[in-house]
């Protein structure tokens, strides 16, 4: 064989040999991941924990809502009652235990003894108070159940049925407030049937202030102006 021979032989196996390598190296290539082009994705050990989310809130609701809990939000904020109600609630309850106190208490249930006023409102003060204590000896000598032999007048301060029934309306708007609109009107209405002896000594206390100071500080005591001694 001659040397030309040769050399061109050597020649097509380094070709051939090229050849296989290439295609070697384009099979690799098809084979390897191609880089998405999106966002890079968050491993797991990058993202943030469920704990650390919540841990992160800037308040209590933040975190109920980070953990899946906004029902339970609702729940907890339906039952928070807001300022006002609140207000209202609290009046109720304070008015409650004042209509109690005036018509169940011990105190207003004592009918015997010369005590000091069980009223404390509006028309209360104590030039009036000496008068009271003065007038309520005279009368009954602190016995707010009787009745004058002639059953004319009622109760500790001998008031009459007329004056009684007045006395009912001259202190429906105090206790309007005192007690709430309802109770204050039913429990006046009650009192407007019946004789001043048989009213709690609350109401007969009320009654005799609101009387004698209705336009001023003693401006009613004419109502009480006789009796075996002046007060």
């Amino acid at each position: 064989m001659s040397k030309s021979a040769i050399v061109r032989g050597a020649k097509l196996v380094g070709v051939f040999s090229s050849a296989l390598l290439i295609a070697a190296s384009a099979g690799s290539a098809a084979a390897a991941p191609t880089p998405a082009s999106g966002p890079t994705t968050v491993t797991a050990e990058n993202a943030p924990s469920t704990s650390s989310a919540v841990a992160q809130s800037t308040s209590w609701r933040e975190g109920a809502v980070a953990t899946g809990t906004t029902a339970n939000v609702a729940t907890v904020v339906t039952k928070r009652p807001s300022r006002a109600v609140s207000a209202r609630q609290a009046l109720a309850a304070q008015q409650a235990k004042f209509t109690k106190f005036t018509l169940a208490s011990a105190a207003t249930k004592d009918m015997r003894g010369v005590e000091k006023s069980l009223y404390r409102g509006k028309y209360f003060n104590a030039t009036s108070e000496a008068k009271r204590l003065c007038v309520v000896k005279r009368e009954s000598e602190g016995h707010y159940d009787v009745v004058n032999p002639s059953g004319s007048y009622f109760g500790a301060y001998q008031v009459s049925r007329s004056l009684a029934r007045g006395a009912t309306w001259m202190m429906l708007k105090e206790h309007k407030k005192l007690m709430g609109d309802k109770a204050a009107k039913q429990t006046l209405a009650k009192l407007r049937s019946k004789p001043m002896n048989t009213w709690p000594r609350y109401w007969q206390d009320a009654a005799f202030h609101t009387v004698i100071n209705w336009d001023h500080t003693l401006s009613g005591a004419s109502h009480w102006a006789g009796g075996r001694w002046h007060c």
